[in-house]
């Protein structure tokens, strides 16, 4: 052990002190006391012995510059030290953490009304809670941390106040009150971001931490340690909370989907798809309105509904029709929904035009045939259609009678894609342009028209036997097969032909709108019953998988290993529709009544061309149920019709397929569920990104070559920022009691400013100085052995 003599003096700034350091303690110091006194009384008996010729007062001399020596010596050997050390008073350090994570850029709803009023006038806000609503929690907190609350922090500058933000890191650049914050960082570290500024700080005095967050840690490490950091410290960790835990309520309509054309007395559906976040299980108001044509809005719907889990699509779906044609115009809108982040969203609109329009119909005719005449005749007199007429046998010199009448076939996509519907009467593909058979091909796959095969006793037989050939690819657009190597012997074609056969129309068939001739269903079934029969007809397989079979033979001898043959049937091909009549005497039905002819003509060029008039589209909506997806999940997509009539009795499946970015496609099919009209399927998600989803009708092999309807699914990963965006106060109350702080509102700034009790803290200045090796220390040897010298030369003693 050292001891030390220690002395001090007061200056302006403080006191110094003055302490020598390098002296022995204890038994150390007593040898050497013990030891100096022995050399003191040895050296003066010495003295007192040899040296009695010399005077007292010289010999008293020589023996004091001796003793000095000794005792110089021995002071440098013990290397002595003068410690001086000063105390002053200094302004501790307080350090302000701001979260400028993204959750910090929501608004929340503030349903505690006195909540919401107190923090409104605790931030100088008066009473307006709408004002408060309207901003987000980094604007509050803006609205907190002014130039007037870092004056009271300091304390009359007995603090200095340092402003840092933080989301996933500490930023060790100074926050400036006078310019606009903005949020954005992606994660928030609480925890890494405390222990971040406290090394930036360290070696500073602090008197407190004071962190502005709405808690929501999402990232980093566990705040254990740095928090047993803050308490070995004594720094108190003080927390305002920002936001509510009732966090962020918002309820959006994401679209207002309807049909933009659609005809009149159709009956069409308008969906409403509504997101909402923080309002599981409550309920609001659904409002649509509509106008026609310009006029004053009148009220549609208003509805009461229960609002679905956060991030999930709530779909509601309303039937409409229209009897006159013009402009209607929707708005829908949430109502009595309580506060929340925003009603800019609250609002959808969407505009229809209902329309009478004519479809434009082609029909091609191989050859002249009663058949040919009556369909031209009754598409003639229809006003509800433009027909062109080709007639393939007629000579150049022909007029091609006609609403739009035509000099040639078209020879471009552009040219047959101006019709709705095509009708081929056994025609002759060889009178065809060289190009019509891939036009055709487009026109019903790419842009949703209608094609209408009328099969007759010229061409028809031969085509199908060499279907094979690529020119007859067309072939394929047709509902139904036919097997190479399929016929009919002479006698079995004459035993048919010898009288009429009915048609056997099919359960499928009397559902179908093309045989519905009467409103009465009894009344329907006779007339189906009584239609005048056909006499020839021609032979195929089987349908095609997911066709509607509408009518078969109903001679018992006309059948093969898959039934009765098939005489009538439809199919949709991409967004097109396809009609195959494998006979061509429907003119005899005038003879029952020359309406079930026209009306039933009618009908076959409605459903052929109605896809193409409203646009080419399918008559189904692809839709998702949720928003988007994470990594790891399962997507579900869903194709729902907008009209259960659209939906063919034989349609048991959709097929699609998915792909994201440059992987191979992965093939889908959707089965249809318990909901008549709805089909879906889910498939893996399994890498961040967007997948686009294909959805066609027809075969499954079909998607190379038809248009398909589309839809792109976000697949990302979880914003932890968005996932609990409410104000975990309790997270903030655990970090802020651990340490000997407390959590305060926004209200409270007058409390969070007396939070903190440390102001100035006392700094020890310290200066050592060593002493043995001063130069005084050999300056004092030095004369002192030149003074014994001399003197002892005086005295005779050398």
């Amino acid at each position: 052990m050292l001891f030390g003599i220690q002395s001090s003096s007061w200056t302006e700034g403080g006191h110094w002190s003055a302490q020598w350091v390098g002296l022995p303690s204890g038994d150390r110091m007593l040898f050497l006391i013990l030891g100096v006194l022995v050399l003191v009384i040895g050296g003066w008996w010495l003295y007192q012995r040899d040296a009695r010729q010399v005077p007292l007062l010289r010999r008293c001399m020589l023996y004091g510059i001796r003793i000095a020596l000794v005792l110089l010596v021995i002071a440098m050997l013990l290397e002595p030290i003068l410690v001086l050390s000063k105390e002053e008073k200094i302004p501790s350090h307080l350090l302000v953490l701001l979260d400028t994570s993204q959750s910090m850029s929501l608004n929340d709803a503030w349903q505690d009304e006195e909540q919401a009023m107190d923090v409104s006038r605790g931030l100088g806000m008066s009473s307006d809670v709408d004002a408060l609503r309207r901003m987000n929690r980094l604007q509050l907190a803006h609205k907190l941390v002014n130039e007037s609350f870092l004056k009271d922090l300091s304390a009359d500058g007995t603090r200095t106040v340092h402003l840092h933000s933080f989301s996933d890191k500490f930023d060790p650049e100074a926050l400036s009150v006078s310019k606009e914050w903005q949020a954005g960082g992606n994660a928030t570290a609480i925890a890494s971001s405390l222990r971040q500024a406290l090394l930036s700080y360290s070696g500073m005095p602090l008197s407190g931490v004071l962190l502005i967050s709405d808690g929501q840690s999402t990232s980093g490490e566990p705040p254990e340690e740095v928090l047993q950091m803050l308490s070995d410290e004594g720094i108190p960790l003080v927390s305002v909370g920002v936001g509510t835990t009732d966090g962020p309520r918002n309820v959006a309509i994401t679209e207002l989907e309807v049909s933009p054309v659609v005809f009149v007395q159709d009956a069409n559906q308008l969906t409403v798809h509504i997101e909402s976040r923080g309002m599981q299980a409550e309920s609001a108001t659904l409002l649509i309105e509509q106008r026609r044509n310009g006029g004053p809005w009148q009220e549609f719907i208003n509805e009461d509904i229960v609002l679905n889990l956060d991030g999930q699509l709530q779909p509601r779906t309303y039937q409409f029709s229209e009897t006159k044609t013009g402009k209607v115009e929707f708005r829908a809108k949430m109502i009595d929904t309580g506060p929340e982040i925003s009603q800019d969203d609250n609002l959808a609109s969407a505009e229809v035009r209902v329309i009478r329009q004519r479809l434009n119909v082609l029909f091609i005719a191989g050859s002249t045939f009663p058949e040919v005449q009556f369909l031209r005749n009754t598409f003639l007199r229809d006003r509800q259609i433009n027909l062109s007429t080709w007639l393939m046998a007629a000579d150049k010199t022909y007029e091609h009678p006609g609403d739009l009448p035509i000099r040639r076939l078209p020879v471009t996509q552009e040219e047959l894609n101006e019709y709705d519907c095509v009708i081929l009467y056994d025609p002759d593909p060889n009178g065809w342009p060289i190009n019509f058979p891939e036009l055709l091909t487009n026109f019903v796959t790419k842009a949703g028209g209608g094609l209408v095969y009328i099969a007759g006793e010229m061409q028809t037989a031969n085509m199908f036997d060499h279907q094979s050939d690529p020119s007859l690819g067309w072939l394929n657009l047709l509902p139904v097969i036919r097997e190479p190597g399929l016929f009919r012997s002479q006698v079995q074609i004459r035993l048919s032909a010898r009288s009429p056969w009915k048609l056997d129309v099919t359960d499928q068939g009397v559902q179908d709108s093309i045989f519905n001739f009467a409103s009465d269903k009894q009344a329907n079934e006779q007339l189906l019953k009584n239609l005048p029969g056909m006499f020839w007809h021609f032979p195929v397989t089987k349908a095609k998988p997911g066709a509607t079979i509408l009518a078969v033979h109903a001679d018992p001898r006309m059948r093969n290993e898959y039934g009765q043959e098939v005489l009538i049937a439809s199919q949709r091909v991409g967004p097109g529709w396809s009609i195959f009549i494998g006979f061509d005497s429907t003119y005899r039905w005038r003879y029952l009544n020359e309406q079930l002819f026209d009306g039933f003509w009618a009908r076959v060029v409605d459903r052929a061309g109605r896809s193409k008039q409203l646009g080419g589209n399918y008559p189904f909506r692809l839709s998702t149920p949720q928003a988007q997806y994470q990594p790891g999940g399962q997507a579900k997509i869903v194709a729902r019709f907008l009209d259960e009539t659209q939906v063919e009795p034989g349609l048991q499946r959709l097929y699609g397929e998915v792909e994201r970015g440059d992987d191979q496609p992965v093939p889908l099919t959707l089965t249809e569920g318990n909901q008549r009209g709805e089909f879906s399927t889910t498939f893996p998600v399994t890498q961040p990104g967007t997948y686009f989803v294909r959805v066609w009708m027809g075969d499954e092999a079909a998607g190379a070559t038809v248009k398909a309807a589309t839809m792109p699914i976000k697949v990302e990963f979880p914003n932890q920022e968005l996932e609990n965006p409410a104000l975990d106060e309790a997270y903030l109350q655990t970090m802020s009691s651990s340490t000997g702080g407390r959590v305060y509102q926004l209200s409270e700034a007058e409390k969070i400013v007396n939070a903190f009790k440390i102001k100035q803290v006392s700094r020890f200045l310290e200066e050592r100085q060593e002493i043995w090796d001063a130069p005084i220390f050999y300056i004092l040897i030095f004369g002192l052995l030149v003074t014994e010298w001399i003197v002892r030369k005086w005295c005779r003693l050398i």
